[in-house]
């Protein structure tokens, strides 16, 4: 009975941790450069079971495995491109390949695909709440969004006549073992990062990869699964007040 217990308790845990994985999707939906997360749990542990009363100790007759409780495994990140959103402003910049743009913070450098760009008070290229665009040589100042910009990220005056500086993209071999996602679009690397010639669109950014249809889909599932556990455990809890309340004073 109580192993039943565990095994739903724990269940009702993933779900709730599932469904904290799915708001955050939906809740980022809109955010440029944003790559969803999917929760993966598995079995805590596996235990060999053996026939009791086994009378040599040291070598157990085995009659299989069984694993009480489910627990959390990992929330794994989909790399997926999303679409492009084309935008009028002049700070906007979307990646047409793999790579990342590289963001100068207090704490080292972090990676993103979210161009949505500004200018900080200073007049360098932003990213808001996060820090300076770098280039290839260091931080892009540009003092101005009265700019143009080609296909290799390089950044001009509206003129021509002024170059400002490329935007340094670089990439990684493993995104699974070489990224940690800190916030929903940005990320830090525990690898080394390659600098990369990707393509770069202009006035654009590339959206968000969540599918709220397939999000949706799976919180329903994930919502019936919880509400089912839910309803058993209540019924283990009234059984088992039954049982003690049936049992004799000493």
């Amino acid at each position: 009975m109580f192993q039943g217990f565990y095994n739903l308790t724990s269940g009702v845990l993933s779900q709730n941790r599932n469904l904290n994985v799915i708001s955050n999707n939906m809740a980022n939906i809109s955010t440029p450069g944003f790559k969803s997360d999917q929760f993966l749990a598995s079995t805590f542990r596996e235990e060999l079971i053996s026939r009791t009363g086994n009378k040599d100790k040291a070598h157990p007759y085995p009659l299989g495995t069984t694993s009480k409780i489910k627990a959390a495994d990992e929330t794994i990140t989909d790399y997926t491109q999303g679409g492009y959103q084309p935008t009028r402003s002049t700070l906007d910049f979307a990646l047409g390949s793999s790579g990342f743009f590289c963001i100068q913070t207090e704490n080292g450098t972090v990676y993103t695909r979210n161009g949505s760009f500004t200018l900080d008070d200073q007049g360098y290229l932003y990213l808001p709440t996060v820090g300076r665009v770098l280039g290839q040589n260091g931080p892009i100042y540009l003092g101005t969004d009265k700019i143009t910009a080609d296909s290799t990220g390089t950044i001009y005056s509206e003129d021509g006549n002024t170059r400002y500086g490329q935007l340094l993209i670089v990439d990684f071999q493993n995104y699974d073992t070489q990224l940690v996602k800190t916030t929903g679009d940005v990320f830090v690397a525990n690898g080394a990062a390659v600098p990369t010639q990707a393509q770069v669109v202009w006035k654009a950014v590339e959206g968000s990869n969540v599918d709220a249809v397939e999000q949706m889909t799976q919180m329903m599932s994930s919502q019936r699964a919880l509400q089912s556990s839910a309803q058993v455990l209540k019924m283990y809890d009234e059984l088992i007040g039954k049982m003690v309340s049936q049992i004799s004073p000493v």
